[in-house]
């Protein structure tokens, strides 16, 4: 009987395993044809899209918005959510100028020119969408949760007198899904997945926002605010005021939590930044962080970049500094609370081989110190400028690309997590560090684009008091070529930068646009329209080509230059990009 049975049973089991092979074929085949995953979506169109959908910046504080998907500040100014983000920027801002009398709104009155917060009701300015951002890597850092969706918005303003984006951001993080069964988060990662490989723009956009997408409505409800994030350029020293560094900027940078109960946003610790003032002040307090964080649990999670410090020792508000990034010590919170014999290398691990090097990953995970590694003037992310696409897109104030090399960089990390979701449990959430060691390793010889003017920065906790001492050129900063010039850092080039005339001949050199500071800031504070001032007011030169794959050095910016195909560009200072500086607009 047993025998027969089983017998009886093989034709069962054959058409079984004949389908369950078909299937298993099936699957195959469809993962083969599957779309990658997506992990960073910068195109205007797709983006445009999206906010005509749902995704626009309105929603947020439950303001109506146009057609377009945009309101206008002017608008949000009178939503109470907004009030309460905006007044806690305001105070920010007002304590700035209260420290700095010679801070101020504009031009011809200030040599410290200060971020106008009167956009941020302004009837003429809003915030679009640049970058939706698929952070399922984030997962250590939301519990219950597979990871984040992050959507970046960037201020931007139209008048009759000129148009231009400005240097700041305000990002909404979302708490991803909740884990499957199994407690994977395959069916989240599956959810990134366009239906065709070749979606894009506005079709992408649109798939984001449907009922399949990753910003289906349920997914972006309030509910699912984790936190929002500000960063925006506070101030900016012209090259005129600060010639050793070739000027400076800073960057404020802000966590706002939804309260439920009030309706409101409160302000939110940063995370992994800690509060220096409070911790210098507060001895006890400042040892309690040091023995929490040489714990082996914590040392093995700041190894993979995903340590969480607690609230209690974190910061409300931090500032980052530009340019010369962690060679500036305000950038650096943990190496002011703490010496290197404070710690022991940590055998086995990928980034704590050394006391230093654990002050550094410390230093690499602080909201100053991320946003000054390998960025784009204090970001990541700014979004792409296309020519007749994007709102305010104008020539000779355009992004070539719309990330940092930092950020580039990540995608392929990510992409690799969210790809390992798919099929592994919990993937490796190891990050390195934004800045490799041989990442600002200097070139054998300065050609185009390459530092001419060596200095040394004597850094201090106060970034106004940071010094750039210059120091004697060699043969890697000495400018390559006979017709070769050292544009100087007192006229704005960090460290200097080699140029000369335009060969069409050098392969690593574009022609471009070099701003004559002064006459083109006098044209500016006379109020005339940015074009004509560009026009007038520059000289061609032979600058550094740039891509995605060719970035530019620290403190330099990829900007679109004509004649380059998209993707492509030329490497100059950020401040030189009318969109990159807080004065000038009106």
């Amino acid at each position: 009987m047993i025998r027969g049975g089983t017998i009886a049973r093989v034709p069962r089991l054959l058409h079984l395993l004949t389908a369950g092979l078909a299937l298993a074929s099936s699957f195959a085949v469809a993962a083969a044809h599957a779309a990658d995953p997506v992990v960073l979506v910068t195109s205007p169109v797709a983006l445009q899209a999206a906010e005509k959908s749902g995704a626009g910046f309105g929603r947020w504080f439950d303001v109506p918005v146009a057609a377009s998907g945009i309101a206008t500040n002017q608008a949000l100014a009178r939503s109470p959510a907004w009030q309460s983000i905006t007044a806690a920027l305001k105070g920010s801002l007002a304590a700035l100028q209260r420290r700095d009398p010679q801070a101020g709104v504009g031009i011809a009155r200030y040599p410290h020119r200060i971020f106008d917060a009167r956009w941020l009701a302004s009837p003429d300015a809003f915030f679009e969408l640049v970058g939706v951002a698929n952070r399922m890597d984030r997962r250590p850092f939301q519990p219950g949760a597979c990871g984040e969706t992050r959507l970046v918005y960037r201020l931007a303003y139209r008048s009759a007198a000129m148009q231009s984006r400005l240097p700041m951001t305000v990002a909404v993080e979302l708490r991803g899904d909740a884990p499957d069964a199994d407690g994977s988060c395959a069916s989240a990662a599956r959810r990134w997945q366009p239906p065709q490989a070749s979606m894009k723009d506005e079709a992408l956009g649109r798939w984001l926002v449907s009922a399949d997408g990753p910003l289906a409505p349920q997914r972006l409800a309030q509910a699912r605010i984790a936190q929002v994030t500000t960063n925006l350029q506070s101030v900016r020293w012209p090259s005129a005021v600060r010639p050793d560094l070739g000027g400076h900027a800073e960057y404020l940078l802000r966590a706002f939590r939804w309260n439920a109960g009030t309706q409101r946003f409160d302000a939110g610790p940063l995370e992994n930044t800690p509060d220096v003032a409070k911790l210098k002040a507060d001895a006890p307090l400042r040892k309690a962080l040091l023995q929490w964080l040489q714990q082996p649990d914590t040392l093995r999670a700041l190894d993979n970049a995903t340590v969480r410090i607690p609230d209690r020792f974190l910061a409300t508000e931090s500032v980052s500094v530009a340019p010369r990034g962690l060679e500036r010590l305000a950038n650096r919170p943990f190496e002011q609370l703490f010496a290197t014999g404070d710690w022991q290398p940590v055998p086995g691990s990928r980034t704590l081989q050394s006391p230093q090097a654990v002050l550094r990953r410390l230093d690499d995970l602080s909201c100053a110190g991320c946003h000054q590694s390998r960025a784009v003037a204090g970001f990541h992310l700014l979004g792409l400028d296309r020519r007749g696409v994007s709102r305010t897109f104008t020539t000779g104030n355009a992004l070539a690309l719309p990330h940092s090399p930092h950020l580039q960089d990540e995608l392929a990390r990510r992409e690799r997590y969210v790809k390992a979701a798919l099929t592994t449990p919990v993937p490796d959430p190891f990050r390195p560090l934004a800045t490799p060691d041989d990442a600002n390793a200097a070139p054998e010889k300065a050609t185009v684009g390459a530092s001419c003017e060596p200095t040394r920065i004597t850094a201090s906790a106060d970034p106004w008091r940071d010094r750039a001492q210059k120091l004697p050129r060699t043969a890697a900063t000495t400018c390559e070529g006979a017709d070769s010039v050292c544009e100087k850092t007192s006229v704005g080039f960090p460290g200097g930068m080699c140029s000369g005339r335009c060969d069409p001949k050098d392969p690593n050199g574009t022609c471009g646009g070099i701003a004559i500071l002064s006459d083109f800031n006098q044209c500016l504070a006379a109020k005339q329209p940015f074009g004509d001032c560009l026009s007038k007011h520059t000289r061609p030169g032979n600058l550094r080509s740039c891509s995605a794959h060719k970035p530019c050095r620290e403190d330099y910016i990829c900007a679109q230059a004509e004649g380059q195909p998209e993707g492509r560009g030329a490497c100059i200072p950020p401040y030189f990009l009318f969109q990159m500086r807080v004065d000038g607009h009106s």
